[in-house]
């Protein structure tokens, strides 16, 4: 019996209308340009219209598709609006990339405010369930799609002075899970991603400081701090018909930090 030769697995997002939201800059510029470099429609959605519309203008510019879209992940009837508008133009939305987020202050747990609490969860996972219940809906039924939620390593081990911000990314670790049971059946593929420190506006005054980057690095046992393409990547791979049998996963792109101690030598 001759072996049927499988044909090639394709890149190629060209079917592919994506929302990614905080898009602005940091992880979501990274996925928007990506997607949009591998023919996606992009809708590039963020809280900061000007800088959501110089990201659809440089990915255009590349040779992409893209348009802004302003959004407040936290305000549903927002999402709701700028869906619908979606819909309208293109037909209908087949991928979502959760990467809008927010960082509460490091202090220790003892010292942490309830309106601080407030905020990143109103943004980080409540934003993430908004716009994922409301891109299902034109998924469901419709030819299913692909949703990537952006939680982050501290949702997967614990650092100090986080523990709001590790409650919320640890409920979008949870929540990816939900939603990928719940919406099997229509073909609706939700993964998460937790990156490691990644250089991002959100992230770099920490990392400006050298005894922090230096800390970071040594504990990374790839020995260096993520760029927002290291992400993108995963995301991509993540949309892409590749990942087509994957659902429900929490992909730690972390450069090895959550395999374990690469500074204690037993030899």
């Amino acid at each position: 019996m001759t072996e049927q030769a499988l044909p090639p697995i394709s890149l190629d997002l060209r079917a592919q209308v994506a929302v990614v939201t905080g898009a602005a800059q940091g992880i979501g510029r990274a996925c928007a340009l990506l997607l949009a470099a591998h023919g996606a429609v992009v809708i590039v959605a963020d809280r900061n219209p000007a800088l959501a519309a110089d990201v659809a203008a440089e990915a255009i510019a590349a040779g992409g598709r893209a348009e802004p879209l302003a959004l407040d992940v936290a305000n549903e009837a927002q999402i709701v609006a700028g869906f619908a508008a979606v819909a309208a133009r293109h037909g209908r939305i087949t991928a979502l990339v959760n990467a809008a987020g927010v960082i509460s202050p490091n202090v220790p747990a003892d010292q942490a405010e309830g309106d601080d609490f407030d905020r990143v969860i109103s943004v980080n996972l409540k934003g993430t369930m908004l716009c994922g219940k409301h891109a299902a809906k034109q998924m469901l039924g419709a030819g299913g799609g692909r949703i990537v939620n952006i939680a982050s390593q501290a949702a997967l081990l614990s650092l100090p002075n986080q523990s709001l911000y590790t409650a919320s990314k640890g409920g979008v670790v949870a929540l990816t899970r939900s939603q990928a049971i719940d919406w099997a059946s229509h073909g609706i593929n939700v993964n998460c991603i937790c990156p490691t420190f990644i250089r991002t506006p959100m992230a770099e005054p920490m990392l400006q400081d050298p005894a922090v980057l230096r800390a970071v690095t040594r504990r990374i046992p790839l020995g260096r701090v993520g760029e927002p393409r290291d992400i993108a990547a995963t995301a991509l791979f993540l949309i892409s018909e590749m990942a087509s049998l994957m659902t429900g996963q929490t992909l730690a792109v972390d450069g090895g930090w959550s395999a374990g101690e690469p500074g204690l030598d037993i030899r």
